[in-house]
Order: C-alpha cells, then sequence, then structure tokens
C-alpha cells in the first residue's frame, strides 16, 4: 500500500508542475475495490460506474453529477459534465484503473494523456 501511495503522490506532483488541473486521484483494483485515494477525491461506494463504462455505458452520475463519455481509446476513457463541472478520467493498467478527476478548464486529453504515461508505474502492484 505504501508504494501505491507513494506512486500516486508523485503522480499528484507531477501532474501539478505540469499544469494538468488534475485535482484528484484514485487507483481500482480490476475487481473494483478501492485500492487507494487521495484525501479530496472519495469514491467509496461509487465505484460502479467503473465497470459499467468499461462495459460500454455511455454515461455514468458520480457525486450527484453527471457525466458522458466523450472519448474511448485500448487504454482508458475520458469523460465530461455538460455543465463545466469537470471530467472524470479513468486509465487502465496491469490489475487495476488509475481514476482521476480533472477540474474544469483542464484540457481533457492532455490530463489523458499524461494519466496514460504515469499508470504503467502502477503495473503490478495491486
Amino acid at each position: 500500500m505504501d508504494e501505491i501511495k507513494n506512486i500516486v503522490d508523485d503522480i499528484g506532483i507531477a501532474a501539478f508542475e505540469a499544469n494538468t488541473k488534475i485535482a484528484g486521484i484514485a487507483v481500482v483494483s480490476d475487481l473494483g475495490n478501492i485500492v487507494f485515494q487521495t484525501e479530496n477525491f472519495d469514491l467509496t461506494n461509487q465505484t460502479d460506474f467503473i465497470s459499467n463504462v468499461i462495459n460500454g455505458d455511455r454515461s455514468f452520475v458520480f457525486n450527484n453529477v453527471e457525466f458522458k463519455v466523450v472519448e474511448t481509446s485500448s487504454t482508458g476513457f475520458i469523460a465530461t459534465n455538460d455543465s463545466g463541472m469537470g471530467h472524470i478520467i479513468l486509465v487502465s493498467f496491469q490489475g487495476g484503473i488509475l481514476v482521476a478527476y480533472a477540474m474544469p478548464g483542464a484540457d481533457p486529453t492532455i490530463a489523458f494523456n499524461f494519466l496514460n504515461s504515469n499508470a504503467m508505474r502502477l503495473n503490478g502492484k495491486i
């Protein structure tokens, strides 16, 4: 757990330095269990949307806010709130999913690419 926390802390610092506007990060196992989450991003009892999106859902509600999937790739998804409430980004890695919240005004593609390039650090850690 400490290793995952350290990796997420490093990703958070790098995200800040790169001005990605990523505000919260969580690591969720392939089974849907929360492995780690930053203090400001609580996925407790809300991880079902991850498997639903992976299985084809094009929208979901997170913290009473609706998000629509706007981009998909072989490594993840970008979902955006139409009212300007930010973005949820999902990036897969070996053993789980890296979930992040990017603030309004963030470029979700830049945030996705940043997370995608850093998610491999979590491969095999779960």
